[in-house]
């Protein structure tokens, strides 16, 4: 008897729950609507549009005395025919390549891989002067097609197969990738790592059974991830630089990127890099601080200035060596952008975009760093100026007077601050 009641109890439960669902499938379908706005690849893969260079249509004063990079503008013509020049030599590696033969792409990539790498890097070591040291770059399978790329040994690249394939067709994005592995290296990340590790061991190891300890070491790690991620997002605004130099387009390299917010994120699975969503924001915000037609200009004078380099096979048979350029003078190869650079470039291009507040910010950062700069004060008081005009408050009107005075003070034959002080 109770086996039947307990089947008849089933049934009506079942068929209760059967009806409940089929009564509740709208705000099923509406549930997994919303889940799909939030998880689904497509929306993510184009989330974080490209950020518009500037936030307003006011021009505002600009002798032009702010450059940043060392360079001369390039005649069209002259650069088109360093470039064909260039292409005989490139067509002479391209053969060379492909005299080696292929026994396994397990073992080494395909000639044409290796050369569509070597392309794409070679024209970012010579438009940012990295032609200090041989680069290796490998191009590898991964048995689960893995979307990853790598940089280890202060000069050795690895692209795996997974992102090289998905992002084959576009170069602009591939040089992105290529410029965040080298920029890794460049800004010391590697040593960083290092440090970090070792300080981490040390201090597990120390831990023993000590609760209070092995505390103190979680919080070593929680604090040692979040160093990893602010030197992933280093990476990739100074990966994003060197791409552009090198004449690469951002708006197509930010593709990686939206590709990376498309594929599936658990924070504590990956917490040596930054969540996707706020990699796409700092690649797009960082952007608004580029002067990209100057850095596009310097680029192209340094292809213009240098020779193709050369690339051949490697003794691991799994990556090429493109060599390092003939030997210059130290000052010319690529150095870290400095605190001071930073500084002025934030402040000019805050000023260009017409965010004034975030502009008067920075060029007093900078003019506490280094109060020998005339152009700074003048463009200080440019700065306070548009704020006086913005707001109508007099402290801005009298900060600009002083501002350009101080300029004065420091370059007493400068026309510009000349003209500013008489003009206020």
């Amino acid at each position: 008897m109770k086996k039947i009641l307990l089947f008849v109890l089933v049934a009506f439960l079942s068929q209760l729950t059967a009806n409940a669902w089929f009564d509740n499938f709208d705000s099923l379908n509406l549930k997994e609507a919303e889940a799909a706005e939030k998880y689904g690849t497509t929306n993510r893969y184009f989330a974080e549009g490209v950020v518009p260079v500037s936030n307003s249509q006011m021009v505002v004063k600009d002798p032009n005395l702010i450059k940043f990079g060392d360079y001369t503008v390039i005649d069209d013509n002259k650069f088109k025919a360093k470039v064909k020049k260039d292409e005989a030599e490139y067509a002479k590696i391209k053969l060379n390549l492909r005299k080696t033969k292929v026994d396994d792409y397990n073992t080494q990539a395909y000639p044409k891989d290796f050369y569509k790498v070597y392309r794409v890097a070679e024209r970012i070591i010579r438009a940012n002067n990295l032609d200090y040291i041989n680069w290796r770059i490998a191009v590898k399978k991964t048995q689960d097609g893995e979307f990853n790329a790598a940089s280890s040994s202060m000069n050795y690249i690895v692209i795996y197969t997974g992102l090289y394939d998905t992002l084959s067709d576009n170069e602009d994005a591939l040089a992105f990738v290529i410029g965040h592995e080298m920029a890794h290296q460049l800004l010391g990340h590697g040593q960083r790592t290092a440090i970090i590790s070792r300080n981490l061991e040390r201090a597990y190891s120390a831990a023993g059974d000590s609760s209070a300890m092995k505390l103190g070491a979680l919080i070593n790690q929680y604090s040692a991830n979040s160093n990893l991620q602010k030197m992933e997002y280093s990476a990739d605004t100074t990966g994003a630089i060197l791409a552009l130099k090198a004449g690469y387009d951002l708006n197509n390299a930010r593709e990686t990127l939206a590709f990376i917010n498309a594929l599936p994120y658990v924070g504590n699975l990956y917490l040596s890099h930054p969540n996707p969503e706020k990699r796409l924001r700092n690649f797009n915000m960082s952007r608004r601080f580029f002067p990209e037609e100057q850095w596009k200009a310097e680029g192209r004078y340094n292809i213009y200035n240098s020779n193709v380099l050369p690339c051949t096979k490697s003794s691991d048979r799994t990556s090429i060596i493109i060599s390092r350029g003939p030997e210059k003078d130290k000052d010319s190869y690529y150095r870290p952008e400095s605190v001071s650079e930073m500084l002025l470039r934030y402040a000019y291009k805050s000023y260009k975009n017409c965010d004034f507040k975030r502009a008067e910010k920075y060029f007093n950062k900078l003019i506490s760093k280094n109060e020998s700069n005339p152009a700074a004060y003048l463009y200080l008081s440019y700065t306070y100026e548009y704020l006086y005009k913005q707001t109508g408050k007099d402290k801005y009107l009298e900060k600009a007077k002083k501002t350009a005075e101080k300029g004065l003070l420091l370059k007493p034959d400068d026309k510009y601050l000349k003209e500013q002080v008489e003009a206020l």
